[in-house]
């Protein structure tokens, strides 16, 4: 059995209550979210509520896996000064083809892109094949002053998956993105490593017309990717956590000036070091002069979780004047 699932949400915020809603979602298939939380804690200062009105949303996917060529699209659209945090209540699963589908196509692997990772503005999908896969398709419109929080947990590959994911984000001038994105390849725990399959993902962010990330990456199992010290060098997990933030940030007049933006993200930048250095966290960072973008590489999924969420909170605190909240779904 194959899935073909979606999931629209709509956000808007209640001007006189600071209080962001889920105003419209449809969904087919066997994508779902539960009701609409507002569990982060009111502001220390008592005229503004805007904190305990940010709205988080659990993306639900009772099959708890993709597999063949199920296909699953996500939709959001904030609107102006909505805030949201969405996540997962659990690890995604990309799980391995069905036996029959594993060698019946043996020319197959004459169409995957071998070894070979870009980063360009093309928004079709030449880096991916037309071999039966599992897909994912999210994109995300941001209007002025929304925020988006996209923090999905981890997605493990299991050998002989075959996988496309395709993140999509447009960013209005003074939007707002934080969104993470942790693949562990094989379950070590089951001494199985990702041997056999192909992994392909693509991640853009737009700011009205202008391509601020772009990121594709489309590599068959066992490419010198894996192993390459210029590629995961033999690491099976690795993260990469955006954060762009509102051209708000500076002055009107400077704001189609990136030096400008570059010189507020070094001072965020200089914070996250700091707190990399006295936390030990094992990750790295820099910016693009558009985002910051943190980076781990390693065998350890939890550390790269919980280093990319303190990372999050600094960045709240800094941008956004917010206080500390962790999802209580993350420690379930």
């Amino acid at each position: 059995m194959t899935w073909q699932s979606s999931l629209q949400l709509h956000f808007d915020c209640a001007s006189n209550t600071a209080k962001t809603r889920l105003c419209h979602r449809a969904h087919t298939g066997a994508l779902m979210v539960q009701r609409a939380l507002y569990p982060e804690p009111d502001s220390t200062d008592s005229t503004d509520s805007s904190q305990a009105g940010i709205c988080h949303i659990y993306v639900l996917y009772p099959p708890a896996g993709i597999a063949d060529d199920d296909r699953l699209t996500l939709e959001f659209n904030l609107h102006s000064n909505s805030h949201a945090v969405i996540t997962t209540p659990g690890a995604g699963k990309w799980y391995g083809q069905r036996k029959s589908l594993r060698f019946s196509r043996p020319s197959d692997s004459s169409k995957f892109n071998n070894g070979t990772q870009s980063a360009h503005s093309n928004t079709s999908n030449d880096c991916f094949n037309d071999v039966v896969s599992a897909e994912q398709h999210i994109n995300a419109r941001l209007d002025d002053h929304a925020i988006l929080e996209w923090l999905p947990q981890e997605s493990i590959y299991y050998d002989h998956s075959i996988s496309t994911a395709n993140n999509r984000f447009y960013l209005a001038k003074t939007a707002s993105l934080l969104t993470w994105d942790i693949a562990v390849f094989g379950r070590q725990a089951y001494q199985e490593t990702f041997a056999n399959g192909h992994y392909a993902n693509r991640l853009e962010i737009w700011r009205e017309s202008d391509l601020l990330v772009s990121e594709c990456t489309s590599q068959q199992a066992n490419t010198r990717w894996f192993t390459s010290p210029l590629g995961l060098n033999n690491q099976h997990v690795h993260g990469s956590f955006w954060a762009i933030p509102s051209t708000e940030v500076i002055a009107p007049e400077l704001q189609n000036n990136p030096l400008k933006l570059g010189q507020y993200l070094d001072a965020t930048i200089t914070e996250i070091r700091n707190l990399i250095d006295t936390q030990s966290l094992p990750i790295h960072c820099t910016h693009n002069f558009q985002g910051i973008n943190c980076r781990y590489l390693g065998a350890d999924v939890r550390a790269c979780f919980e280093a990319f969420y303190q990372i999050r909170e600094l960045i709240r605190s800094r941008w956004y004047k917010l206080e500390p909240h962790r999802p209580r779904i993350w420690d379930t």
